[in-house]
């Protein structure tokens, strides 16, 4: 999903665990809470879409909103602005930024700038979504660094009902054979919470482009082999819709506040 500082944060765990004596694994981290603003813009309005958005950071940089928040634009015209939380309390510290910044540009002038957006957007909605590592394989060194990545899919799975417990064992059997294969290349696996569509989970991959993303996937599956023919038959028997994404980073439509 989803949020680049869940690949920052898993790199920097990792460079401490190899610089020191294993006392744990990279599924050992505590999940972590995101919330996922899905915006479907009009691709006819995307550039008007795109200067408001960039008008509205500088208005956050200017006045110092304090809340980061990464972006990414996927191929089917959807934006993901994506905001990482401590807890589902952190919504209140969220809204009340927003509303402090509503109060410093006047509210005139902030509803002006949502409304040149919203001319753009066909529909939205926020949804809340917790990063798994204890589901997800995560590698001490990927094939790829993270200036390298320009490529992302999301792999929406939404579950038969009830089959949970037995998709999440599935998951696990999935990094243990990544794992034995050497696989290069991780997952990422999160869990829909309040605001989806549930049960539905999302795996979270990357390549350098399109075409290093394909080249990985064959080569992936051939190294799984008939072990990994007869997990995904396991996988898909609990899988009841699969909606997948592609897309990309966009670092000009994402904000940090200045430290």
């Amino acid at each position: 999903m989803f949020k680049r500082s869940s690949i920052v944060l898993c790199l920097a765990f990792l460079a401490v665990i190899s610089s020191n004596p294993p006392r744990s694994s990279p599924q050992d981290l505590a999940p972590q809470l995101y919330l996922m603003g899905d915006f479907l813009v009009d691709a006819s309005q995307a550039a008007a879409y795109e200067a408001a958005l960039k008008e509205l950071l500088a208005s956050l940089a200017k006045h110092g909103f304090p809340v980061l928040f990464d972006t990414y634009s996927t191929d089917d015209s959807h934006y993901y602005i994506i905001y990482g939380l401590e807890s589902f309390a952190g919504v209140d510290r969220w809204r009340a930024a927003w509303r402090d910044h509503a109060r410093k540009i006047g509210p005139d002038a902030f509803q002006a700038l949502r409304r040149r957006m919203a001319a753009a957007e066909l529909e939205w909605v926020y949804k809340f979504w917790y990063f798994r590592p204890d589901l997800s394989f995560l590698l001490e060194k990927e094939r790829l660094k993270p200036e390298e990545i320009g490529y992302y899919t999301w792999d929406f799975v939404w579950l038969v009902p009830g089959a949970e417990a037995e998709f999440e064992a599935l998951n696990k059997e999935w990094i243990a054979l990544s794992r034995s294969r050497e696989a290069l290349d991780p997952f990422m696996t999160y869990a829909g919470d309040l605001g989806t569509e549930g049960p539905v989970y999302c795996w979270f991959e990357y390549g350098k482009s399109a075409a290093d993303y394909a080249a990985a996937e064959e080569a992936f599956w051939k190294s799984m082999g008939d072990a990994g023919a007869d997990l995904s038959k396991r996988t898909r028997a609990v899988i009841r819709r699969l909606d997948t994404k592609t897309g990309r980073y966009r670092p000009d439509l994402s904000y940090a506040p200045r430290r």
